[in-house]
């Protein structure tokens, strides 16, 4: 029975050029990249090509890329970072209501950090609208955070406008683009944001690495102390292989597109299901976020995996039960409906076959849970 994986929003698979990368700093290559031999000195040459490469994808200044071990990492130390360093008087952090769960967690550390935090709700459709910053925007705002696009819903953020408000107060402005790295274009140069987390895995490197791009004159504490490594930003030896995998992966990365999801979709049309985010709403290309009356989404997910399809609900398993998704109640759906919602993600080299044929099981699937049959 083949298997159909649909769940890139989660993580892609390990590109070969990222692997291919990887092999020397893991088999051959030892050496510590703040030791003066030539064994450092190449891993310190191969920690400063993947800097180039990464620093080049985000548009901005080589030395303004701090790599972390994921994108949870680089948000932590983009919020708790900045509150840390904060001037007097900047005591209020503004955070959307639908960034990711390594963002969300920062509200109670902030808190106990003396920080005010303060939420900014979406519309129905998954998006931020810049006036809902900006009735919150004051000059006693340190930071605000909305992602670049939703991991949920891939609903994409007007960044560009919400940044300017932002920083015409004088603010920080940090966006999480772990969903569109590699897969969008991003320039710091022409956006207007502060601070940027990136993440290897979503786009086909290894798990485990990932960046935080800080620009420059950006005041920010270290969380990681006892070494010099990441210019005194980030203590610990660095993993080269895991480095050097992220910067060919991002190079390697085909640009994503959407036929695979609009045939997924066109496909589920005799299918009594909701879209959760309206047509015309701008999303990235593979995402699909459905939801199918009356039937549980921790039920269909495993009847899905044993018809050879891995997608997600996109919420958080909690003692193997699956809870209501943050994003979905953000939405303004009840608890029951939040707990119908499936997220289909299709890569970048996926087909409209393989849409297809992931549609064909669902409808089957889900026709099979709402008759009552066990298989």
């Amino acid at each position: 029975m083949p298997r159909y994986y649909v769940d890139y929003a989660a993580s892609a698979p390990l590109l070969p050029e990222a692997w291919a990368a990887m092999v020397p700093w893991l088999r051959n290559e030892f050496g510590n990249p703040s030791s003066i031999h030539a064994e450092g000195r190449r891993a310190k040459g191969e920690i400063d090509a993947a800097r180039e490469v990464i620093s080049s994808g985000l548009g901005c200044l080589f030395g303004e890329v701090i790599f972390t071990s994921g994108g949870t990492e680089a948000g932590n130390l983009a919020l708790l970072g900045a509150a840390l360093a904060r001037p007097k008087g900047r005591n209020r952090v503004l955070i959307s209501e639908i960034e990711h769960e390594c963002v969300l967690a920062c509200a109670e550390p902030l808190r106990r950090l003396g920080i005010e935090v303060e939420f900014i709700p979406c519309n129905p459709d998954g998006v931020i609208e810049p006036e809902a910053v900006e009735e919150r925007l004051g000059e006693d705002v340190l930071l605000v955070c909305v992602m670049h696009a939703n991991n949920e819903l891939g609903t994409l953020q007007p960044i560009a406008e919400i940044g300017s408000m932002v920083q015409s107060h004088g603010a920080l402005f940090h966006t999480d683009a772990v969903q569109t790295f590699g897969h969008l274009p991003f320039s710091m140069q022409e956006l207007p944001v502060d601070l940027v987390s990136v993440s290897a895995h979503k786009l086909g490197g290894p798990k485990g690495i990932g960046a935080l791009a800080v620009r420059a004159g950006t005041s920010l504490a270290p969380m990681l102390v006892g070494g010099g490594q990441e210019r005194e930003m980030r203590a610990g030896t660095e993993n080269v292989g895991l480095m050097a995998g992220f910067a060919a992966a991002y190079q390697a990365s085909p640009v994503p597109h959407s036929e695979a999801r609009d045939a997924f979709l066109e496909a589920l049309a005799g299918t009594k299901h909701l879209r959760t985010v309206p047509e015309g709403v701008r999303t990235l290309a593979g995402h699909a976020h459905v939801r199918f009356p009356g039937v549980r989404a921790e039920t269909l997910l495993i009847r899905l995996d044993r018809a050879g399809v891995s997608a997600s609900s996109g919420a958080a398993c909690s003692s193997g039960s699956i809870e209501p998704s943050h994003v979905m109640l953000a939405l303004g759906l009840s608890e029951s409906e939040a707990l119908e919602s499936i997220r289909f993600t299709f890569g970048p080299t996926d087909s409209a076959e393989i849409g297809r044929a992931v549609a064909i099981i669902t409808t089957e699937t889900v026709a099979s849970i709402r008759e009552g049959r066990t298989s």
